[in-house]
């Protein structure tokens, strides 16, 4: 729904130029109806417009470090739903994500802490699972909201992404 254009950028194909991306501030300037929402890491690696070659108006993004839910992510998200009509949400993780490396090292900033050391918990340490746990986290905190939730993880070496939940 809003994720096929990943197959593209990963083949070193598709573009987005910058005539599309005028025609879209122009179709959207009054409303937006994005097809999907998603959260993501803030990690600079980890655009997930570009990666999917999504073009302005498509994606109703929220980015946090360690793309965790807390309060402020939550009602971005249910804002999302409840007033733009958004039906799927995209939760992406990613290979190397600072922070929950950090949180693998024992550190984590504190309104980020519980859910990362969690998921370090539930991977026993190990740093890849728990990058996965972080996603499965995430997924389970937003089902509440009613809408489908999916969660993927993005391999930054192989420019792959693997479905988790």
């Amino acid at each position: 729904m809003c994720l096929e254009g990943f197959s593209r950028v990963a083949r070193g194909e598709g573009t987005l130029e910058g005539r599309e991306i005028l025609e879209a501030i122009k179709r959207t300037a009054e409303r937006q109806v994005p097809r999907c929402a998603v959260l993501a890491c803030s990690d600079s690696r980890v655009s997930p417009e570009l990666l999917t070659l999504s073009n302005i108006g498509e994606m109703f993004v929220v980015r946090v470090a360690g793309n965790v839910v807390t309060d402020v992510v939550y009602d971005s998200l249910q804002f999302a739903v409840s007033a733009l009509g958004v039906r799927k949400i995209y939760v992406i993780g990613h290979k190397k994500c600072g922070a929950v490396m950090l949180a693998v090292q024992g550190g984590s900033p504190p309104s980020l802490a519980s859910q990362l050391q969690e998921a370090v918990k539930r991977a026993r340490g190990d740093p890849r699972g728990a990058e996965i746990e972080n996603i499965r986290i995430s997924c389970e905190k937003l089902r509440p909201l009613g809408v489908e939730v999916e969660g993927w993880y993005y391999d930054i070496d192989e420019v792959r992404l693997e479905r988790v939940c």
